[in-house]
């Protein structure tokens, strides 16, 4: 997969997915623009990567950052902060809220101010996730804000042809969205999933990276969700 001078934004490149497409991206030759929300985070990026502050629930911000964009190819969008976890029944609408404004919003803000800077040859690729057509309990919240996306995306990839817009959905990933549990707690999570899961475990931050990109390099394919999930979306 060949980007060479090619320019790919990824908004949410510090850690992650996000970084793990970063390296990727610039392995194959683009010139990659990574955003963070903070000065520690962008200094945690792969080497040749360069960083842009960005808060994508901030108007202002996201406008601040499409003023000092002059073009992009490929814009990834893989930034997220709050997650609506939990049964439906208990899941508060401030929580489901919240989720919405931290990625839903944050990814229309970003797609909105940026459609008029990316080429007529680019790409828009959505992380999203499994839960939004796994049915998996608990993750209603989870299955709300990235169907939504998903269901965006396919309607975008009409409405800014030639561009093309494809959703990445993404089953538990280990990354650092989840150092925050302690370590036994996070073992047994990750290997409770992986037993239920056909391909035996979770995924690792590369595989995901390298489906996005799939989704920027090849010229045949928009519309599409591309699921990286082991299998959490197959019925059992």
């Amino acid at each position: 997969m060949n980007l060479t001078a090619q320019h790919v934004l990824i908004v949410g490149g510090t850690r992650g997915i996000g970084r793990a497409t970063a390296a990727a991206a610039r392995a194959a030759g683009a010139r990659v623009t990574a955003t963070g929300r903070s000065a520690a985070s962008l200094a945690n990026l792969p080497d040749g990567v360069a960083g842009l502050r960005l808060d994508f629930t901030d108007p202002a911000s996201v406008a601040a950052l499409a003023d000092r964009l002059d073009g992009v190819d490929h814009l990834v969008l893989s930034a997220s902060d709050a997650v609506a976890w939990g049964p439906f029944a208990d899941l508060g609408e401030p929580a489901l809220r919240a989720a919405f404004d931290a990625k839903f919003w944050g990814y229309w803000r970003v797609i909105r101010a940026l459609a008029a800077k990316l080429s007529a040859t680019g790409s828009v690729t959505l992380v999203t996730g499994a839960a939004a057509r796994a049915a998996l309990p608990g993750t209603s919240g989870l299955a709300a804000v990235n169907g939504a996306l998903e269901a965006m995306a396919r309607v975008l990839a009409v409405e800014l042809a030639p561009r093309r817009v494809n959703t990445v959905s993404p089953g538990l990933t280990a990354t650092e969205a989840y150092a925050g549990l302690p370590d036994e707690a996070r073992a047994a999570m990750f290997a409770a999933t992986a037993a239920r899961l056909p391909a035996g475990r979770v995924g690792a931050p590369d595989d995901i990276a390298q489906v996005i990109l799939l989704a920027m390099a090849n010229p045949f394919l928009t519309g599409s969700t591309l699921d990286v999930d082991g299998g959490a979306h197959l019925a059992r």
